[in-house]
């Protein structure tokens, strides 16, 4: 294996250590297997060919008294010998040998025999013996040879096909599918239907032909992982249908993959199967659901059709023209919805030794930097880091502070912009276990192809300069959390974390002087910025002028950034707060203003209040909650609309063992009707009037909901999130449901929204 400086990536201006030491153009999919065989799918001009390559699988060990009754070789150069063992320079208790086989699998069971005779019972999984590391074995192939996906290509350069499912129910045991839309970015669309049950097998086997002919490298859709697959296979089981979705020359079928903390996905050979909303979810958005982010993104189809789950097959009975354009809508909204969220992984597809459908799920730190560093030394010869000092309590964590509840004007937010991998690289704080120095090079050359790339998008170049700068950043913002991931990570050191965040602690509290003393009122603050109120008539520029000046104080390599301003700001607690911009647009950030569980009455409601409240308006914060209150007593509102979202984390099984002790409501709401689910489930549920919790889809469309307990709701579970904006008393008048004040009260049109600082600040 060759060092990272004497590599043909070095020559042609490709850092090794961040894009792999081989420049191989145009890798599209790999499948690799323990026995060393791999297969490499280039895109060459418009033209995908296999390659085939031979590797050794390889692992890790910090001593060999499990490989002791093997014999093993010690020559490296010999390719015939079936187990090798190479001792690498590193420290005392570092993994120092790198065994390497002919065929990976009789190394690991090799491994696992004299460990169960070791240690006197049975070991059947090598993440049951410390002292040892190792990576499936595609990750194995692109680590030793220093091959990345995608080099050369543009994200429109791939051929990339979606299709979408319309099913008759949730589950394949109790339901069909009758229509799938398919399209590709090569201009490509078609609606495959199935009107009649006895077509389902015919509509399985038109979809497969069509990616067959179609042959794209990548499939996509959204929750294609947890829905659309297990679906389809679970109908072409039940008709006796192979599901090969793969291209030919690697095996059939297609089979599970999970890093064993997310949710399992799904690989076949030849194409990347990647799921959109494994990448919607790094996002800080308040849902996930396709039709919510193609809305904020306004990536939505003109005339954009809307149905409801449970209404989609029925209408397909008498509509199904507009079904069809429902689904085609679906499949043109993932694509859109690709280009955006799909581009950064697509990026570090070219940097990182993993799979592309790996990335969008995989944690940036253990999941995108650890292997690039433990790609670094295995190609230098050099051993790893055991692991054994990360132990003890986790480093404690950046600075949040809170400094003011209540509604407070002219707000302006500074960000403190890349405070900790400003003092990495300022202060080489990396790990004492990286002898060879790749993380702080990492570090450094990341941050220095992320400006780059951010002054070309800005300056508009062509080239995916934006994707390329938003993936780097998503990797150097990993390094700290990496430092101090503990003995989840491999390099882990936290002693340089806990410096780090000292450091960090520092900077903040002398932004927080600065401020202070400079006489505005703070608001909140952490390590990604500080909130803040300017005294009354300041202007935008005396705002830019107060960030400059604090700025110019902090230490070389931490900025000081004007980050926006807003009209008003209501701060409800840490992290949860609105903002009323001076465009008139309302942000709502955290899960007491925005999650996936809020009903959509509640949301119309939080949103007008708030932008009353934010206005000053406080007469029109109460007409909005009458209003909403003579809304709802009018059952104006349908059932779909007082409905909340929930997660069912139970199976059945799990939840009939426990009902007897503790029965829960939307458990209940199921089991009653003798409904099935499946843990991970979301469901619609609604209150309805004498029958408490039941399922939306019993009347998605009537108002037989609980009116008495919408109101009590309006009121505990929105209207409360106001409450730090005014006096108690003010808000009990404003928020009381009878229409005449009480003798006492002043009129509402002299109530004003206020602040108030908060003590242990």
């Amino acid at each position: 294996m060759q060092t990272p400086s004497h590599n043909p990536t070095a020559a042609q201006g490709l850092d090794p250590l961040l894009f792999g030491q081989d420049p191989t153009p145009g890798i599209v999919s790999v499948h690799a297997t323990l026995n060393g065989h791999a297969l490499i799918w280039r895109r060459v001009q418009e033209q995908v060919v296999l390659e085939r390559a031979r590797f050794r699988p390889w692992l890790y060990a910090r001593d060999l008294a499990d490989l002791q009754r093997l014999g093993t070789r010690r020559s490296w150069n010999d390719d015939q010998a079936p187990f090798h063992v190479r001792e690498l320079p590193g420290p005392p208790g570092s993994l120092k040998y790198l065994l390497t086989a002919q065929d990976g699998r009789a190394l690991r069971q090799a491994v696992l025999n004299g460990a169960s005779q070791r240690l006197g019972h049975p070991i059947t999984s090598l993440h049951d013996l410390p002292g040892y590391y190792t990576v499936g074995p595609t990750e194995q192939y692109l680590m030793a040879s220093g091959r990345t996906y995608f080099k050369g290509l543009a994200f429109d350069d791939l051929h990339r096909l979606q299709f979408d499912l319309e099913t008759t129910s949730l589950f394949p045991q109790d339901g069909r599918i009758f229509m799938i839309a398919v399209r590709d970015n090569r201009g490509f669309e078609v609606v495959l239907e199935a009107r009649r049950a006895a077509e389902e097998p015919q509509l399985i086997l038109d979809l497969l032909h069509v990616i067959r002919e179609r042959d794209p490298d990548v499939l996509e859709n959204h929750n294609l992982s947890a829905f659309d697959l297990p679906f389809l296979l679970g109908r072409a089981e039940g008709h006796g249908l192979a599901l090969d979705l793969g291209r030919p020359g690697g095996p059939p079928g297609m089979w599970r993959v999970s890093d064993g903390r997310s949710t399992p996905h799904w690989a076949c050979s030849g194409r990347e199967i990647v799921d959109t909303i494994d990448a919607v979810r790094r996002l800080d958005l308040p849902s996930a659901s396709l039709k919510v982010v193609s809305k904020l993104f306004g990536i939505a189809p003109k005339g954009r059709v809307y149905l409801e789950g449970d209404q989609i097959a029925q209408t397909y009975r008498t509509d199904p023209a507009t079904v069809r354009r429902y689904a085609l809508q679906d499949v043109q909204e993932v694509d859109a919805l690709a280009r955006r969220v799909l581009a950064p992984s697509f990026a570090l597809a070219k940097m990182a030794p993993r799979p592309y459908h790996r990335l969008p799920y995989a944690g940036p730190a253990t999941g995108l930097l650890e292997p690039m560093l433990v790609r670094a030394y295995l190609n230098a010869g050099h051993a790893l880091p055991s692991n054994q000092h990360q132990a003890g309590e986790p480093h404690q964590g950046g600075a949040v502070q809170l400094y003011a509840e209540g509604v407070l004007s002219q707000v302006v937010k500074a960000d403190v912009a890349s405070m900790y991998p400003s003092l990495i690289r300022a202060e080489r704080i990396g790990p004492a276990c990286d002898p060879l120095g790749v993380f702080l090079h990492l570090m450094d050359h990341l941050t220095t192809l992320r400006l780059h790339h951010k002054a070309a998008a800005k300056r508009g170049d062509p080239g995916e300069h934006d994707a390329m700068q938003s993936a780097m950043k998503l990797v150097v913002n990993a390094g700290y959390g990496y430092l101090g991931a503990g003995r989840l990570a491999l390099f882990a050191d936290r002693e340089a974390a806990d410096h780090i965040t000292r450091r960090g602690r520092e900077v903040l509290s002398q932004v927080v002087m600065a401020l202070r003393e400079r006489e505005v009122t703070l608001i909140e603050a952490d390590t990604d910025g500080v909130f803040f109120a300017c005294p009354e008539g300041w202007t935008e520029g005396d705002e830019v002028h107060l960030i400059a000046e604090v700025d110019a104080l902090l230490p070389t390599g931490v900025s000081l950034e004007f980050d926006g301003r807003a009209r008003a700001m209501l701060s409800h607690e840490i992290k949860n707060y609105a903002l009323l911009r001076y465009d008139g647009r309302l942000e709502l950030r955290g899960a007491a203003f925005e999650s996936s569980r809020t009903e959509a009455y509640g949301r119309v409601f939080l949103q007008r209040a708030l932008r009353c409240l934010l206005s000053g308006d406080v007469v029109g914060v109460r007409e909005v909650y009458l209003e909403t209150l003579r809304v709802l007593g009018a059952r104006e509102f349908t059932n779909t609309e007082v409905a909340s979202r929930v997660r069912l984390t139970k199976t059945p099984e799990v939840y009939a063992a426990t009902r007897p002790a503790r029965k829960e409501a939307a458990y209940e709401a199921l089991h009653g009707l003798g409904r099935a689910w499946r843990a991970g489930e979301r469901v619609m549920l609604y209150h309805r009037a004498g029958l408490g919790l039941m399922p939306l889809d019993t009347n998605p469309d009537g108002r037989d909901y609980d009116v008495k307990h919408y109101a009590a709701h309006l009121h505990k579970a929105y209207a409360t999130r106001l409450r730090k904006a005014l006096r108690p008393e003010d808000f009990q008048q404003v928020f009381e449901q009878g229409g005449q004040p009480g003798l006492f009260d002043p009129p509402v049109e002299t109530l004003t929204p206020i602040w108030t600082r908060v003590e242990s600040a």
